[in-house]
């Protein structure tokens, strides 16, 4: 019995302690949830600062890449205000020369038309001019076949010296109709250039066609 209470009153054995032994070993101290809270702050405040440093690079990255476009956007403007420039100095100077060459341009077709003006009258004046010379030397022609004639016995003989003056006075009015035909048809031909040198080129070949008239008509009529 004596043993039985012994062993019965004695302490708790090894494998069982108290409760607030138990308690302790459940929940840590609490000192080290406040290092634990310290340690997140700072990683938090770490972040901070990390995150304000990206967002201060990003905004330095931003005023670079600003200024740059900027400056690029006042080149281009530079440019563009010195290329329309250019432009219209260039259109300017166009519109200049146009307006230059159309006066020269004028001012040669008044002098080519006063030119063949001038020619036109000339040619007038000399036409008219054979045909007074004419009319004189006709009517003194007349008046020497009157003399003439009365001395002629021979009225075969008159006749035919009337018949040969007449035909020599038709022969030259016929001539000079020719020769004014031929100034006004010419005329027109001689206001341009181009027309000079086309009648040019027509009166050379109309005259190596004369020229070679014999060798052209063996080979049309080879016989």
């Amino acid at each position: 019995a004596g043993s039985t209470s012994g062993a019965g009153g004695g302490g708790p054995g090894p494998g069982m302690g108290s409760p607030k032994s138990n308690t302790l070993d459940q929940h840590p101290p609490p000192h080290s949830s406040w290092d634990t809270l310290l340690e997140e702050l700072r990683e938090i405040k770490a972040s901070q600062v990390h995150l304000e440093d990206a967002i201060e690079d990003m905004k330095t990255q931003l005023q670079r890449d600003y200024s740059y476009m900027t400056q690029c956007l006042q080149e281009e403007r530079y440019r563009y205000e010195r290329l329309e420039e250019q432009l219209n100095d260039l259109t300017e100077l166009h519109q200049n020369e146009m307006t230059n060459l159309k006066q020269e341009l004028a001012s040669m077709e008044e002098k080519v038309a006063y030119q063949s003006y001038e020619r036109a009258r000339d040619i007038q004046e000399a036409v008219e001019s054979c045909l007074t010379r004419i009319t004189k030397l006709e009517l003194q022609q007349q008046q020497q076949q009157v003399v003439q004639l009365e001395g002629v016995e021979n009225a075969n003989a008159r006749a035919l010296l009337g018949k040969f003056i007449n035909v020599i006075l038709a022969l030259m009015a016929v001539l000079l109709v020719f020769v004014s035909t031929l100034a006004n048809f010419i005329t027109p031909l001689m206001k341009t250039r181009a027309r000079v040198a086309a009648t040019m080129l027509l009166a050379l070949l109309l005259f190596a066609l004369w020229k070679h008239w014999d060798l052209l008509e063996l080979w049309l009529l080879p016989s």
